[in-house]
């Protein structure tokens, strides 16, 4: 089995056949997270800055770094949407190890999803699996240049637990 590196979470297709949906969200001041990150709306300040930990609300996924604006509004993102129509690949690992395998019991279960701070790549992770720390549900594996079932962070294919979409809350 191989092990493969760290990749940024992206968007790769809806389940509709419809164009991915983005939008354009004014960031925080000082905000410098990396492509690929988890991103909300402050619900205090109606700025988009990088989710914490076990988010409660997650608007979507980065398509670059954060500007690092001096003042908030001063630099816009496109943000992909974490709608439930859209699924995103990403890597899966163990509590930031490096040792999450791809198995094939993962397809269908529901996952946490967490930031590795060497890289500053967020992954699905095998440490949260069920329970209240899910945010993610695996749908597939990448089998694409060669991976296979099996490899050490290896790509999957998830989407966002719809409960956490911000779209769909008011609050």
């Amino acid at each position: 089995m191989a092990t493969w590196g760290r990749i940024k979470i992206r968007p790769v297709r809806t389940l509709s056949g419809t164009p991915i949906p983005t939008q354009g969200v004014l960031e925080a001041a000082s905000q410098k997270f990396k492509q690929g990150a988890l991103v909300l709306y402050n619900r205090l300040t109606g700025y988009l800055n990088e989710c914490a930990a076990n988010p409660t609300h997650i608007l979507g996924v980065a398509s670059r770094d954060g500007q690092n604006a001096d003042s908030a509004g001063g630099a816009i993102q496109t943000v992909a949407l974490a709608h439930p129509d859209v699924l995103f690949i990403g890597n899966i690992d163990n509590n930031g190890g490096g040792t999450g395998a791809t198995a094939r019991t993962q397809a269908g279960r529901s996952y946490g999803i967490t930031k590795e701070t060497t890289y500053n790549t967020w992954y699905v992770d095998l440490n949260k699996a069920g329970g209240t720390n899910s945010r993610v549900v695996v749908w597939d594996f990448w089998d694409a240049d060669g991976m296979v079932v099996g490899d050490t962070l290896g790509y999957v294919i998830f989407a966002f637990d719809p409960q956490y979409f911000q779209g769909h809350h008011t609050s």
